[in-house]
């Protein structure tokens, strides 16, 4: 079973749920991590790609495993108690997630970039988000659980997370996240520089807060 830091936490979010569905499930580790470390009772593990699934069900043959191909949650014809949608960009999760099922369940997102993008269409989208977690495993990984529901975010919220902005292990992410930002800000063009400056500052004046306050 392959280690991972990212992969683990992302176990650990969705193994004690009866029935779990992973969304593009690639080798198939999460699920596979989650049958050993919790009480999972079935998976599904899915795929727009043929051999992808194949290579999942390899890793999971020893498991109560349905395999789906399916381009999302499109072809998921059954229910499932959480989800965990991984590993992809904001723009491909939240297309995803406009065709997840209205029945009660979690969803465990996590994109590789734009965060707040993905909250904000979450609002649109009908979701609400019960808890936020960051980890470091040689990138920062911002993940996210919602469920069905609704909610307002402000900048501050849309920008660190209505979750993570109160935990102390965001800091390290936002000073990460400044300085990636200043580095894209010195060589862009103004109109560029203009659209990144409400992150950046809202970064800064979190940061400036916390610091203060510790």
């Amino acid at each position: 079973m392959v280690r991972n830091k990212r992969l683990t936490f992302l176990a650990s979010l969705i193994k004690d749920y009866p029935v779990v569905c992973d969304i593009g499930s690639d080798h198939g580790y999460v699920l596979e991590m989650a049958f050993k470390t919790g009480t999972i009772q079935k998976g599904i593990a899915t795929d727009v790609r043929d051999m992808p699934l194949q290579s999942a069900m390899k890793t999971l043959e020893n498991y109560p495993v349905r395999a789906i191909l399916s381009d999302g949650f499109l072809a998921i014809d059954e229910p499932f108690d959480a989800a965990v949608v991984a590993g992809m960009g904001a723009h491909l999760i939240a297309e995803i997630m406009e065709h997840a099922p209205h029945h009660k369940a979690i969803y465990v997102l996590q994109a590789n970039d734009k965060i707040a993008y993905l909250r904000e269409r979450l609002i649109t989208l009908g979701f609400q988000i019960i808890d936020e977690h960051v980890i470091h495993d040689r990138f920062y990984y911002v993940i996210l659980v919602v469920k069905r529901g609704t909610m307002k975010l402000n900048h501050e919220d849309l920008y660190i997370g209505p979750f993570l902005k109160h935990k102390p292990e965001t800091k390290s992410y936002v000073e990460h996240r400044l300085r990636q930002l200043k580095k894209i800000m010195d060589v862009a063009d103004e109109m560029k520089k203009q659209a990144l400056f409400d992150e950046w500052n809202t970064l800064k004046t979190w940061l400036e807060d916390r610091v203060s306050k510790d």
